[in-house]
């Protein structure tokens, strides 16, 4: 499990969830979710498949718009804060024959649209956050030839190109293979001990919650517990989730 948490200096609210509720085509999604995330904090958001992860965490990007109560990033409805939040989704949800390379893809987040041409300037900051990732030897290579955890080093790039305050990762490790996911959990593990950057990931293993959480979130339609690691693996039902899913499901 984690060590002991650690004190962030700042102790300022990144993000914060105040009662929200969900409703999606006359169904209940989530109801009553609230807590906080600070500055530096690494947050495993956990639950079974269709708790409603995923669906929180499009209210967070701004995606959709909460039936009750509020989502705040930076202080701010999210979406209001350009560049603030950085995103890597399941390798499963984008499209991998899409004709770009690596590069192509961290600087389009940079500039928020597709580049034609690159200028010196973007092409040093796409390499420098692909530094980051351990994926400047990929720069050049073409999406559809990367494995799954080249890709997911690429899109944690992307996501960190544009230097966000919050980071949001949709089971980044679903569908890679076992060595990419330890590369990447060594990747998360030392974005986790960032006193800047705070985040937010959806995961199922307990492999990503040890390497990386300082604090766990895990919801069933309701927020169930809410606290640090070593308290939480003691809750029955979170132990048994974490130890019975693979990297491949959602929710």
């Amino acid at each position: 499990m984690s060590a002991s948490p650690r004190i962030h200096p700042s102790g300022e609210t990144i993000l914060e969830l105040e009662n929200v509720g969900i409703e999606l085509g006359g169904r209940r999604i989530l109801r009553d979710i609230s807590f906080k995330v600070l500055r530096g904090e690494f947050l495993c958001l956990v639950g079974p498949n269709g708790a409603g992860k995923s669906t929180l965490l499009k209210a967070v990007l701004g995606l959709l718009q909460p039936t009750e109560g509020r989502v705040m990033v930076l202080g701010k409805p999210p979406g209001k804060s350009p560049g603030a939040v950085g995103y890597v989704p399941q390798r499963k949800s984008f499209d991998r024959t899409f004709p770009a390379t690596s590069l192509e893809l961290v600087v389009a987040n940079l500039r928020g649209s597709w580049p034609v041409m690159i200028t010196k300037k973007e092409r040093e900051q796409a390499m420098a956050a692909l530094v980051r990732t351990k994926a400047e030897k990929l720069a050049d290579r073409q999406l559809f030839a990367l494995s799954g955890g080249e890709t997911q080093r690429v899109f944690l790039a992307r996501a960190l190109v544009t230097s966000p305050q919050l980071i949001v990762l949709d089971e980044p490790a679903a569908g890679v293979d076992i060595r990419g996911r330890d590369d990447l959990y060594d990747l998360l593990h030392v974005i986790s001990q960032d006193d800047y950057l705070a985040a937010v990931m959806v995961t199922h293993s307990l492999m990503a919650l040890s390497r990386t959480a300082e604090k766990v979130a895990y919801i069933d339609g309701t927020l169930q517990a809410f606290g640090l690691p070593s308290e939480l693996l003691g809750h029955g039902k979170l132990a048994a989730l974490l130890g019975g899913h693979t990297e491949d499901g959602d929710g």
